[in-house]
């Protein structure tokens, strides 16, 4: 007979099952000897069970059949995988809440910040705008710094941010839609190692092997929700990804910020609806977030614009900040609109990059900071 652990580590490795995890828990939380119902004789369960129920579990216990359990664990031992089942007494009281909760959370790093812990998730748009991602910095660190654990998806643009923020001043977790051995995008390696190297949790409910199918992102986000406190949508068009995790923070009845943004950008269309509908709170101050969530103190901090330095500018660096506050431009777009010669151009963009208030990228465009 198998262990409990050991039947939800096998079940976790059976892709069909997933569509069965509301019938797993139901049983598991009915049932005495519920090990039992896939290791001995069915006929003793039916008068319990439905016929329908009697042919899924029917199904999985083939499919069990077919796996090796001690390989399995040498697998994941080797890839350094820990993991706990929805048994375990370490298992997180709030994904319990889920009617289709993981059946064996994989992780790796610090799994102590799952324990009485407040979180935030912060999420957005892959395709996220240069404000998108520096407010998103903003936040995170801040958020992070207050002693707030900030939960988002390691993926690329909003995500990629909240995490970067969340590690320069405090602790983070990132929910992954891959096994933990497979690094998705493989852009953020370096992310995933800094993270693990300064405390930080990594966690997913898929296998080791799983690779980054289309659905399994939406699915990971019902957990990025349930393990918050809150969720703060930054950026997102109306099929993001970002949006449904709000949908599963309604549900699930978590208070829901979203960030406003310009009218003209497809990339604020989520969350604009989200406030027009009532749904989500306008998100213009940390201080909304963290009387939510019962962490109510004064605090020095607020997402509008640095009044006193925007008003401290000459009338030249106003008009190039307000040019590149919509988006970043180049400096030959910067040359054209302000008509400004390139020695005046140089000299006031240096200005405005020594206040903080822009900053070059990469890619030689210049970005708003704040």
């Amino acid at each position: 007979m198998e262990k409990v652990d050991d039947l939800f580590l096998l079940l976790s490795f059976i892709t069909d099952t997933y569509a069965s995890k509301p019938l797993i828990k139901k049983l598991y939380n009915s049932l005495n000897n519920f090990s039992e119902l896939f290791t001995g004789d069915l006929t003793a369960f039916k008068p319990k069970l439905t016929f329908e129920e009697i042919e899924k579990i029917t199904l999985i216990r083939n499919a069990i059949q077919k796996l090796n359990l001690s390989e399995i664990k040498k697998k994941t031992e080797k890839q350094k995988i820990n993991y706990i089942a929805f048994c375990d007494k370490d298992y997180p009281e709030k994904l319990k809440e889920l009617s289709d909760p993981p059946f064996v959370l994989f992780y790796k790093g610090n799994l102590d910040l799952l324990k009485n812990t407040k979180a935030v998730a912060v999420v957005g748009t892959r395709a996220a705008t240069n404000y998108g991602l520096n407010i998103t910095k903003k936040i995170s660190m801040f958020l992070a710094g207050q002693n707030l654990v900030v939960i988002s998806g390691l993926a690329t643009g909003i995500d990629t941010s909240a995490h970067i923020g969340a590690v320069k001043s405090g602790k983070t977790i990132a929910v992954l839609g891959t096994g933990l051995d497979i690094i998705f995008p493989a852009s953020n390696k370096d992310l995933f190692y800094e993270m693990l190297e300064k405390g930080n949790l990594i966690l997913s409910e898929y296998p080791p092997g799983t690779e980054g199918a289309p659905w399994n992102f939406p699915q990971r986000n019902r957990i990025i929700s349930v393990l918050s406190d809150a969720v703060v949508v930054i950026e997102g068009d109306l099929q993001s990804g970002a949006m449904i995790t709000a949908r599963f923070a309604i549900k699930q009845g978590k208070p829901l910020f979203a960030l406003p943004g310009p009218i003209d950008s497809p990339m604020s269309n989520g969350p604009n609806v989200l406030i027009k509908s009532g749904v989500a709170e306008l998100l213009t101050s940390i201080q909304d977030i963290l009387e939510k969530i019962g962490k109510g103190k004064q605090i020095k901090f607020d997402l509008k614009d640095d009044t006193e330095k925007l008003e401290a500018l000459s009338e030249k660096q106003k008009v190039i900040y307000k040019i590149i506050s919509p988006q970043s431009k180049t400096f030959d777009n910067l040359i054209a609109e302000t008509k400004l010669n390139v020695q005046e151009l140089l000299k006031e963009l240096s200005i405005l990059e020594l206040k903080g208030l822009i900053e070059k990228e990469a890619d030689g465009k210049y970005a708003k900071m704040v």
